[in-house]
């Protein structure tokens, strides 16, 4: 069967987990090309818009490919996918072995813990009111908000991830990453939260807004390594379901679909 050919359509309005569909699909996809504005497109079976739920009226009319708006997917009939950089071996970042695994080495008094999370504005509450719970009892904990997507190398060099999205539609928080690269996940107990961590058996789930049951979740995932490793354990079991293939069979369906 002959490829289809994509067009992305990569809007300014994009969230942080649409640019990381984008470039997961880019990567998998034979024939594809990119573009800022769907007036552009030059030649294409097909289109994927990255940003908005719909085109605004005033291009369908020199828009005539058929498109689908990535904000009507649900990500469970196209399942999200890790970008294949943080599948690499432990020395670049990615899973490491369990004898190496942070879980099972020993907090040395004075030496502070690592957690870090994506910023975004939605969850500057929650962090605050967790990061004042957790300084109640603990001085050696630093919370790393990034402003940028991680990389393999920042869960290299962390503790525990966290994802403390307060907004079912937040699905910036990259717990799949963290899964991926090793890192034991907390996260909100969201619908593609509650997938992504087997329903909290590959990490902890927390309920959203909540930051008592927030930061008791990441004080067990920090200093009661038995439960940080079995959750790492089961997500080394189950990270495969995040390979870009997986998502790129669904995909191929949906543009066939359309045409």
């Amino acid at each position: 069967m002959q490829a289809v050919i994509v067009a992305q359509i990569l809007l300014p309005s994009a969230t942080a987990y649409e640019r990381k569909c984008q470039r997961v699909d880019y990567a998998a996809l034979p024939t594809v090309e990119v573009y800022d504005d769907p007036r552009k497109v030059q030649t294409a079976d097909v289109a994927h818009v990255y940003g908005a739920k719909r085109l605004p009226r005033r291009w369908f009319r020199p828009f005539r490919v058929p498109y689908v708006a990535s904000r009507e997917v649900d990500p469970f009939d196209v399942p999200e996918a890790v970008e294949e950089m943080y599948f690499m071996p432990s020395e670049c970042g990615g899973l490491p072995p369990p004898s190496q695994s942070g879980a099972e080495a020993p907090h040395s008094k004075g030496t502070p813990l690592r957690i870090a999370s994506f910023r975004r504005a939605s969850i500057a509450g929650i962090v605050e009111q967790t990061v004042h719970r957790l300084h109640r009892s603990r001085d050696d904990i630093d919370w790393l908000l990034l402003e940028r997507p991680p990389t393999p190398e920042d869960f290299a060099e962390i503790d525990a991830w966290i994802d403390p999205a307060v907004d079912d539609a937040d699905f910036d928080g990259f717990a799949a990453e963290a899964m991926v690269g090793g890192a034991v996940a907390i996260a909100s107990r969201t619908p593609l939260n509650v997938h992504r961590l087997e329903k909290g058996r590959t990490g902890f789930l927390v309920p959203s807004g909540d930051a008592n049951e927030l930061t008791h979740a990441i004080l067990a995932a920090l200093f009661k390594p038995e439960l940080a490793q079995q959750k790492l354990e089961a997500a080394r079991q189950t990270i495969s379901k995040f390979r870009p293939r997986q998502r790129l069979r669904a995909l191929t369906s949906l543009y066939e679909s359309l045409r």
